[in-house]
């Protein structure tokens, strides 16, 4: 390897190539780095991985020991190293005395031209001095720059570094200080791994899927296998599926298959996801894909590539991401599905429209979580103005304030390419274009299993010390609002509004609270049945909030879950609230648990306080409410009387009815949507101050 001096006169000198990827840690406070070596036909020959953090002393150090770690266990003695890494130009390299020709896709701007690949472009470039011509590395780069998908094994470098460090013993290993290349898989965990598919009676070329692996090296190897996976999508001459689509989930395959032009927007936990990419695959089948972009939130694209090599093995895909000059790249790469969010999206409008081969007619666009776009601005006008032959729209809430936001959503979805933009206003022409396409199905109608959610709403008084202290502060707070005058802004009652809703929680003072006393006689009664609860709060403060509730309730030994919790320690506390009968409660900031969560163990869900956005809440309920459940699912959701959290209340059920008419699931943001004249209203303020 490249570290002088080594020896490895017992291994093999067969032609290998070095894929170094280095990507930021999850958790933003390191780097992860993994060396996967493999023969020039992308057979897997070992796998090494290490992490280092940020706050270990000087970074050059601490980047060239990670290097000499993993390269001191590799298994080969490769004829090139390519590198990439997501965090920037990998500085380190030139400390290393690199002892074979190497190569890297982040090249530092400073590098003399005359060490370019001559590619066009110069976005890849030597560290090391060019091989002659010929060479062994010079003959392996020009196949490398020749292949459909020459950076292809970067790829399963970073979705193995990810299955790694997901592990929670690995997780836990990784906190040790200093860098520490935690496992290396040898030529010999291969072998084992060849012989255990032979034992299973399946091939050593098509492992199982990967959520099926029984270990941590099985599923690293599946993903360094990748490539060698039979590419054939019709064994017996049809597709096969790693799970069973439901016959509603069928349908909307069918229905998207069918049509050019589609809004998807079942009720949320359906499995539009999986929709879409098993369309995606039929298509490709069929001939009908070359290439498809999937335009969705930055938080979803890794569970959306999960998805896509879970349903659809046979479509490759990339994330568009990282640096400018990563992106680009990124953006030429000859994949099936190019995965994008829609920030990146709007920035490199310019870039598509300048780079020529990318600015071609998408066979496909998808939009994820579709409401991202019902306002028309320069993030919407990126989406729509990307060529395309199919528009599929993705969203449970095509409509949060009025009929506008969902023209917007519409002007995308009813696209044809070649012609002008579509624009829709409201009024019945919309109306009658959105029946026409859009398909939507609420759980109620196609889970027929699924037990019901009964929602109960409970007015509550306050008591005599809380009301003392919300009265003051409402008192204080509207004639400091009154005293701003023209200068009051939204923020200032934003403010209040946080600070009152708060003390509806638990007043401050006196740590009194009718909502946390009504909870705690509820559960002394449901938990001696056997029920267990999940209890939310958008605030996590040990004042009003998790912190808060946990404390009150804590003879139910409350489990607490916030966004501050990392990912291993927030996976093993829900498996020990799932299996545990001592904890009778999972106490979750709202925007932490709203999302992701597989609860159906709990069969009460309280809401503490009321988020502004109706949809958050249903999410959050529905961590309980889905498929799984064998019970109903108990809602109540609190409202204080004769408070702020009653008069917002007010608003938003108005609002809520006139949704209804058209979207039966849609969602409201107060302190986005309502405008200037409501918000002061709340407080008896007008606009003269």
């Amino acid at each position: 390897m490249p570290i002088p001096g080594r020896s490895k006169s017992s291994e093999t000198h067969s032609p290998s190539i070095a894929w170094f990827q280095i990507i930021v840690d999850p958790t933003g406070e390191g780097v992860l780095a993994g060396l996967f070596e493999a023969s020039p036909e992308g057979e897997p020959l070992g796998f090494g991985f290490a992490r280092a953090s940020r706050q270990e002393g000087d970074w050059n150090d601490v980047m060239v020991s990670l290097c000499h770690s993993l390269f001191g266990a590799t298994t080969t003695i490769p004829s090139l190293l390519i590198v990439s890494s997501e965090d920037g130009s990998p500085f380190f390299l030139e400390s290393l005395d690199l002892a074979i020709p190497c190569c890297c896709i982040n090249p530092p701007s400073q590098w003399s031209p005359e060490h370019r690949i001559n590619d066009g472009e110069g976005w890849l470039q030597w560290v090391t001095p060019p091989p002659g011509i010929p060479s062994l590395a010079g003959t392996l780069i020009g196949d490398i720059m020749d292949g459909e998908e020459p950076f292809e094994p970067l790829e399963r470098v970073t979705t193995a570094l990810l299955e790694a460090y997901a592990d929670a013993r690995i997780q836990s290993a990784s906190g040790i200080e200093g860098v520490v290349a935690l496992m290396s898989l040898t030529p010999r965990a291969i072998q084992s791994w060849r012989e255990m598919s032979r034992l299973r009676g399946t091939s050593a070329s098509s492992p199982p899927d990967l959520p099926q692996a029984r270990g941590l090296a099985e599923r690293l190897w599946m993903v360094l296998a990748r490539r060698a996976r039979s590419t054939s999508a019709f064994p017996e001459g049809g597709l096969t599926w790693s799970g069973n689509l439901m016959p509603f989930q069928r349908e909307g395959v069918e229905t998207l298959v069918a049509m050019d032009r589609l809004l998807l927007s079942d009720d949320m936990g359906l499995g539009k996801t999986i929709q879409a990419i098993a369309a995606l695959r039929i298509l490709k089948a069929k001939g009908d894909l070359r290439s498809a972009l999937v335009v969705a939130p930055a938080g979803v694209l890794d569970q959306w590539r999960r998805e896509i090599e879970r349903w659809a093995p046979d479509l490759s895909a990339i994330i568009v991401r990282g640096s400018a000059d990563d992106r680009i790249w990124q953006w030429r790469a000859r994949k099936d599905v190019v995965l994008v969010s829609y920030d990146v999206l709007r920035m490199d409008g310019e870039v598509l429209r300048d780079l020529g081969p990318v600015r071609k007619t998408w066979d496909v666009v998808v939009l994820d979580e579709a409401q991202k776009i019902k306002n028309r601005n320069p993030t919407s006008a990126a989406a729509k103005d990307l060529p395309r032959l199919r528009s599929w729209a993705l969203t449970g809430t095509p409509l949060e304030n009025d009929e506008d936001e969902l023209a917007s959503i519409m002007e995308f979805v009813d696209h044809d390419a070649g012609d002008d933009e579509v624009r829709f206003r409201p009024g019945a022409p919309l109306l009658r274009r959105h029946r026409e396409l859009q398909l939507r199905r609420r759980k109620a109608d196609v889970l027929d299993d699924l037990p019901p959610k009964l929602e109960t709403r409970i007015r509550i008084p306050l008591g005599p010390q809380q009301r003392k202290s919300y009265d003051q502060a409402e008192r204080d707070g509207v004639v400091y609002l009154r005293s701003l005058g023209r200068e009051v802004t939204i923020s200032h009652i934003l403010e209040l509004l946080t600070r009152l809703k708060q003390i509806c929680n638990v007043d401050p003072r006196t740590g009194a609270s009718s909502k946390l006393d009504d909870i705690h006689d509820k559960l002394s009664k449901l938990t001696a049945q056997g029920h267990k609860a999940l209890i939310f709060s958008q605030y996590t403060s040990d004042v009003s909030g998790v912190a808060a509730a946990a404390q009150r309730l804590r003879e139910f030994q409350p489990l607490c879950l916030t966004g501050t919790m990392p990912a291993a320690q927030r996976t093993d506390l829900i498996e020990t609230f799932r299996e545990s009968d001592r904890h009778k409660a999972l106490i979750i900031s709202l925007r932490a648990g709203g999302l992701g969560l597989n609860l159906q163990e709990a069969s009460y869900v309280f809401h503490l306080d009321r988020w502004w956005n109706p949809a958050v809440e249903r999410q959050a309920e529905d961590r309980s409410h889905r498929m799984g459940q064998t019970v109903k699912v108990n809602v109540i959701k609190y409202t204080c009387e004769d408070t702020i959290e009653e008069r917002i209340d007010t608003i938003l059920q108005k609002k809520q009815a006139l949704f209804d008419e058209l979207i039966d699931d849609v969602s409201l943001d107060l302190s986005t949507r309502l405008d200037r004249a409501e918000l002061m209203g709340l407080f008896g303020l007008d606009e003269a101050g």
